[in-house]
């Protein structure tokens, strides 16, 4: 049995015959095949299928009943199925739109082409071919008419576009209120700084008009808080598209909802996702691509999951992939404890907490004292101790005084850092006598804990510490004194009790090396006496 002759001939016009709902026995119920099958979305939830059927010759686009659907996604019903139609609706709308509707098939099993039976052509495209004789214009009139027309042809009409501010843009029938979250260790200053990035766009999309009246007398006190901003977009735009945004697709349709009472949205974004919505809203008004960066990609990212829009999301998560380094990771890490993406956050502290020490300043000073503590606490934390104590001062002058006595503890407990450096073990132990200060605790008494590292340190490296800089103050020469390179006593600023620890055992500590000193030149004098008296008995001389 060839493969042609699996199909009924001409099957496609008995399905086209006449309108209306055919089924029954007595209807002809034509074998056809599916060339080719997709799913469509009905609404902003649902989805239905359409299908190409053909019987070698014709084929036609049908709407696959959603009782049906289920065959599909069994893969039952699949590209170049074979199936026996016995239940349709076929129905012609006054716009001249053909609906084919399939409610009932039957699968021929025993036919399994495994390719498309024969070049069918759209029987519609055969019927508008019939349709289309003598209804050409040019048939009826003259060409020449069309110079007629009084208008200037050159001039393009302006696409619409959103704005800003108390007016709205052209045919603008729905305004998005964003307001900004504050939260109370954010400063006025942090906003002022975060909301200049938007200027741009006040004088690009018409805002910056304020201070004109408006109807809304509600809108226009919330537009000029400086903490909500008010966006003027169209409904058609933002619903409608292969930008589109599928939560406003929703919401356009549940016209029952309050906001439709004053045709505004109110919506909560923090500081960085309110400061990138313009940027969102050109996204989907232009073909234009998003300018991404370490700042913005994170706060798009959340945007496009907030609105439904899965392109613009794929491709923040490209660059955040292909952007992602030491240098970003500070920047991926504040952005993703703002918007609770733990994979970003995870993945940030990971590489901080391997590359520890090739951090720079700038990055410290974009590390909140919890980020810090977390990178500390990380099972990836690759550093050596003496090097992690210059981390952790440097660290520590970046953030002035939001260190507190338990990060501090924290950060240079004893496993992690068993020693201290000699450049950092001074100030460190003057941050740490601060913040055992600022606490109100002793910890004189304690031992292995940061103090008493640094004071082991300091009288260790007595020389350089202590003694150098002494020197350089007191010395006369001036030359002497910017050799040695000492512009302060940093020991001076501590506590007196401390300073006199400090001194007490560099005092012990060069006690006990000018001991070592004076048992190794009295070691090399008695050698070199017995030497002495072995080159008298030989008769030679050491001289």
């Amino acid at each position: 049995m060839s493969s042609s002759s699996m199909l009924t001939t001409n099957g496609i016009l008995d399905l086209i015959e006449s309108e209306g709902i055919k089924s029954g026995r007595h209807v002809k119920q034509p074998t056809l095949q599916i060339t080719n099958i997709r799913r469509v979305p009905a609404n902003a939830l649902t989805y239905v299928y359409w299908a190409i059927l053909s019987d070698g010759t014709n084929s036609i686009e049908v709407v696959i009943s959603t009782h049906l659907s289920h065959l599909v996604q069994s893969g039952q019903l699949e590209e170049y199925t074979v199936v026996k139609v016995k239940t349709y609706q076929y129905n012609v709308t006054d716009d001249n739109i053909h609906i084919v509707s399939i409610s009932e098939v039957e699968i021929c099993e025993d036919a399994n082409p495994e390719e498309q039976i024969g070049k069918p052509v759209s029987i519609l495209d055969t019927l508008h071919k019939k349709d289309s004789v003598k209804n050409d214009g040019d048939h009826y009139f003259n060409l020449d008419e069309d110079d007629e027309w009084e208008y200037d042809t050159d001039d393009k009409e302006e696409p619409l576009t959103w704005s800003e501010g108390d007016e709205p843009s052209n045919f603008c029938d729905w305004t998005v209120e964003v307001q900004r979250i504050v939260h109370e260790h954010e400063s006025d200053t942090a906003l002022k700084n975060q909301g200049k990035d938007n200027n741009k766009y006040n004088n690009k999309h018409g805002g910056g008009k304020r201070g004109k009246e408006n109807n809304n007398s509600k809108n226009e006190d919330l537009c000029t808080n400086s903490n909500v901003k008010c966006y003027h977009v169209h409904k058609a735009i933002l619903s409608v598209g292969p930008r589109r945004s599928d939560y406003f697709a929703t919401l356009f349709k549940q016209s029952h909802l309050s906001e439709f009472a004053t045709n505004t949205s109110h919506i909560q974004l923090e500081l960085s996702a309110a400061d990138s919505f313009p940027a969102l809203l050109d996204y989907i008004y232009t073909e234009k691509m998003i300018k991404f960066s370490a700042k913005n990609a994170t706060a798009l990212r959340h945007l496009a999951h907030y609105f439904g829009m899965r392109p613009l999301w794929k491709q923040a998560s490209a660059f955040i992939r292909g952007d992602f380094s030491l240098d970003t990771a500070a920047t991926y890490l504040s952005e993703a404890i703002v918007y609770h993406d733990e994979k970003l956050e995870n993945a940030s502290i990971a590489i901080l907490a391997e590359n520890i020490e090739e951090i720079n300043r700038r990055t410290l000073t974009k590390l909140s004292p919890s980020s810090f503590e977390r990178i500390f606490a990380s099972p990836r934390l690759k550093c050596r101790s003496r090097k992690l104590s210059d981390i952790v001062l440097k660290y520590c002058q970046t953030q002035g005084g939001s260190v507190d006595m338990s990060l501090l503890m924290k950060c240079t407990r004893s496993e992690v850092m068993p020693s201290v450096s000699r450049k950092a073990a001074l100030p460190l132990l003057k941050v740490a006598v601060a913040g055992e200060q600022k606490a109100g605790v002793d910890m004189s008494n304690t031992h292995n804990v940061l103090r008493a590292r640094c004071v082991e340190t300091c009288v260790e490296e007595w020389k350089e510490t202590l003694a150098k800089p002494l020197m350089a103050l007191e010395c006369r020469d001036k030359n002497i004194s910017r050799i040695l390179g000492a512009s302060s006593l940093e020991h001076r600023d501590l506590p007196l009790a401390i300073q006199v620890e400090l001194l007490e055992k560099a005092l012990c500590a060069a006690k006990v090396e000018l001991d070592d000193v004076k048992a190794e030149l009295l070691f090399r004098e008695e050698q070199v006496e017995e030497f002495t008296k072995q080159g008298k008995s030989t008769g030679k001389s050491f001289e």
